[in-house]
């Protein structure tokens, strides 16, 4: 699978793509400020997908300047800052006991799909809701691998994490990418421990931000979920 963000100032003109994405289906191009961004992927990305992807590693700001104030390689940079907040090496019992929303990779097959889900899952939602994205923790560990919510539940234990998101086998095959989604906290304070339910990547914003402050509960999630058991929004 192939997945590239490229970029290049609109004036100067498309330089010719690297041979090594040269053949690769292009998802989205667009304007943005002076320059013309584009996304090869193999995978199919809706344009709202590729603008919150775009709109996720690329500030609007910077996109806005002149040439002269923009460094040639700011894709290459946002590629790495990426990479960073991919969280590769990071171990989940490290985080355990903070104040966070962890998303933990789970299946190891293709690394180019989890850095699109997790770029679509961080990214800002759309229109009135642009404001708001989800604040994650990822792991990506290869000791996560094939990790069950029963092992995860035992790694957990007692400690103060409500709620956890994995990014398994499903999310990163299925067209819709649907993440996975655990209450995790303890039954004796209203939690269903170990319920699940699967939260499309434009959703996840929603489901994070209001479990981190409580201000909604797993519930309300998992119950408005289609009959497949994946939420896609409120009705």
């Amino acid at each position: 699978m192939s997945f590239t963000l490229r970029q290049w100032h609109t004036d100067t003109g498309e330089p010719e793509p690297e041979p090594t994405v040269r053949h690769t289906p292009i998802a989205h191009r667009a304007p943005l400020g002076p320059w013309t961004f584009e996304i090869r992927s193999d995978i199919p990305l809706s344009p709202i997908d590729c603008e919150r992807i775009i709109a996720s590693i690329v500030s609007p700001d910077g996109a806005g300047q002149d040439c002269g104030d923009i460094p040639a390689d700011a894709a290459v940079r946002a590629g790495a800052e990426l990479t960073e907040a991919l969280g590769t090496g990071r171990r989940l019992d490290d985080y355990l006991e903070d104040d966070v929303s962890p998303f933990i990779r789970t299946d190891f097959g293709d690394d180019e799909a989890w850095r699109v889900v997790a770029a679509l899952a961080m990214a800002p939602g759309v229109g009135e809701d642009a404001a708001f994205v989800a604040t994650l923790t990822c792991i990506d560990n290869p000791e996560n691998d094939g990790l069950t919510i029963e092992a995860l539940l035992d790694r957990i234990g007692d400690r103060p994490t409500y709620h956890v998101f994995l990014a398994d086998t499903v999310t990163l095959t299925d067209p819709e990418h649907p993440i996975l989604a655990v209450d995790t906290g303890p039954e004796e304070t209203g939690h269903e421990r170990g319920r699940t339910v699967r939260i499309l990547p434009s959703e996840m914003w929603g489901i994070e931000n209001n479990l981190s402050i409580a201000n909604m509960d797993f519930a309300d999630f998992a119950d408005a979920a289609d009959p497949d058991g994946v939420f896609r929004g409120f009705a």
